[in-house]
């Protein structure tokens, strides 16, 4: 074999060589993934309100409280004042044997009959009635003279009562204060009969009171004195606040609501609570926090800083410091971001938001 020949032999057994070891490692090591970009997904900054609330039943009533009882005897004729009627001085309530029954003003109760003989402070109230009604002029001052026994004789004669100048016992209610609402005791209606010292009036509240309940079993969370609360009756939305609380004898726990000033929700006249004697009851929302309106984004958008602070991931990877401002239990409202940007979500998946490159913060 001459040298060459040798050479060429040499060489063929090299290559075959590698080619063997070659198909050996591509039968013994396993292949490999081709790597594969992680999937970023983004949500687009949106203008939103956040806020933790509790939906509740409010019970709106007109309360009442009994007033002095009447005078007069005899049968009740007709009912001149409807139930929840707003009186002032002068006002017929009712009748009773046909005879006119009115209203006054005055601390002092109707006690006697009023007449030349007589002088006092239930005097005094029936003039200011009688001033009131016009048919006085001059000062009250208790004492009956021929000037007030003319103002009830004009008095009298414009009710179409009997023109006598003075004035019988039960004729007249005085109550402490006027304007006044009021309504009937119950047995007060047409055909009653009525006695002496007889309940007849009560004075309502001048607004209707406002309560929230929660029973034993709703006391996961509850309203604390001062949480914010929406009350909507019809199409009419009121404005309160948890003003006190207290535990019934069963166990459920009662909140009392005023507006937000202290007064009433409903100030009189409250047209939104209809006048029945009856509990009225409306949806109502206690704002547990405070509503916020701004950028929001999704809480799996937010992350803490090393340092502390909160920050979100821009669509371009770059991080932006927030401030949180208000969050429930999926959202948060953040200054430091513009509605519009595109933030990255701490999640596995394919991209929903808009494409990177999009708005930042920066961006209007």
């Amino acid at each position: 074999m001459g040298k060459w020949t040798a050479v060429a032999w040499v060489a063929a057994l090299g290559v075959a060589a590698t080619a063997g070891w070659a198909a050996g490692r591509a039968t013994f090591v396993p292949p490999q993934a081709e790597p594969v970009a992680a999937v970023v997904q983004l949500h687009t900054v949106t203008e939103d309100t956040v806020g933790s609330s509790l939906a509740l039943t409010s019970v709106a009533q007109w309360r009442s409280v009994p007033l002095v009882g009447g005078d007069v005897a005899g049968k009740v004729t007709g009912m001149t004042a409807a139930p929840g009627a707003v009186v002032d001085q002068g006002s017929v309530l009712f009748s009773v044997d046909l005879r006119p029954v009115v209203v006054a003003a005055g601390e002092v109760p109707a006690f006697r009959a009023l007449d030349s003989t007589v002088e006092g402070p239930d005097v005094a109230q029936l003039q200011r009635m009688l001033i009131a009604q016009g048919h006085l002029a001059g000062a009250a001052d208790g004492k009956f003279r021929s000037s007030t026994t003319q103002a009830v004789r004009a008095w009298q004669k414009a009710l179409g009562a009997p023109v006598t100048g003075s004035v019988p016992l039960g004729d007249v209610v005085f109550v402490p204060e006027l304007p006044a609402r009021i309504t009937f005791e119950d047995d007060v209606r047409v055909g009653a009969v009525l006695s002496p010292g007889d309940a007849v009036l009560r004075a309502v509240e001048p607004a209707p009171a406002f309560t929230l309940q929660i029973s034993p079993d709703q006391r996961s969370v509850v309203p604390e004195v001062g949480d914010p609360v929406r009350v909507t009756l019809g199409d009419t939305v009121l404005d309160a606040l948890v003003a006190s609380s207290q535990t019934t004898d069963d166990g459920a726990l009662l909140f009392t609501l005023t507006a937000p000033d202290g007064g009433p929700v409903c100030p009189g006249p409250c047209d939104a609570v209809p006048f029945d004697g009856q509990e009225h009851r409306a949806p109502a929302t206690v704002l547990l926090t405070p509503e916020v309106t701004g950028p929001a984004v999704p809480l799996s958008a937010l992350a803490t800083a090393a340092g502390g602070g909160a920050y979100v991931v821009l669509a371009d990877g770059s991080r932006a410091p927030v401030t949180v401002r208000a969050q429930d239990g999926s959202r948060a409202v953040v200054d430091g971001i513009a509605v519009g940007a595109s933030v990255r979500l701490f999640a596995e998946g394919p991209v929903t938001g808009p494409e990177p490159g999009g708005p930042t913060a920066s961006s209007p």
